[in-house]
């Protein structure tokens, strides 16, 4: 284990790893998030591609990136803090395949942020007359207060006209002074 990342909380970790080794216990298993290329790639939210100069791209090992024939490294940020997924290639990468690694990354990580609960959610599912009545209230101050006609509330709401008034009726909505 790296000395540098003795806070766990705010560090990289390596998760999963395939291709010619799987696995994840190496040296660079772990380090802040803020250090060195790849660490950096989260603060920064931007991705960093190399696939040129690999030697001097700012990459911890570049004899391992010699030793197994790497020509293009690629590392696109996940949700914010999250990490980075990163991807080492024996060949270059087209446009193509480096937009499908940053779509990977969207979902591979968690949601940005959750959505919220607004209090009506909060309280729990509302009784069909109120959530009807409040419809038809919508439809006809869009309509103008009509209720039939091509752009009558009944319209709409994809309802017959004498529909829409039983519904008034019994729902006791108010219709809109216009």
């Amino acid at each position: 284990m790296r000395p540098e990342c003795a806070d766990r909380s705010r560090c990289l970790h390596l998760v999963a790893s395939a291709g010619a080794t799987t696995r994840t216990d190496g040296p660079y298993r772990r380090f802040p998030i803020g250090a060195r290329r790849v660490g950096r790639v989260v603060v920064e939210r931007a991705p960093f591609v190399a696939d040129a100069g690999l030697e001097t791209s700012g990459l911890a090992d570049p004899a391992w990136l010699a030793a197994h024939r790497v020509k293009t490294f690629i590392a696109v940020p996940l949700a914010e803090g999250v990490g980075v997924l990163a991807l080492f290639s024996r060949r270059a990468l087209g446009d193509g395949e480096r937009r499908l690694l940053a779509l990977a990354a969207r979902f591979a990580a968690p949601p940005e942020a959750p959505v919220p609960v607004t209090p009506a959610a909060a309280a729990g599912p509302r009784p069909l007359a109120e959530v009807e009545r409040e419809a038809i209230e919508h439809a006809l101050v869009h309509a103008g207060g009509r209720v039939s006609g091509p752009r009558g509330a009944a319209a709409l709401l994809g309802l017959k006209p004498s529909t829409l008034d039983s519904r008034i009726k019994k729902l006791g909505v108010r219709r809109p002074r216009g």
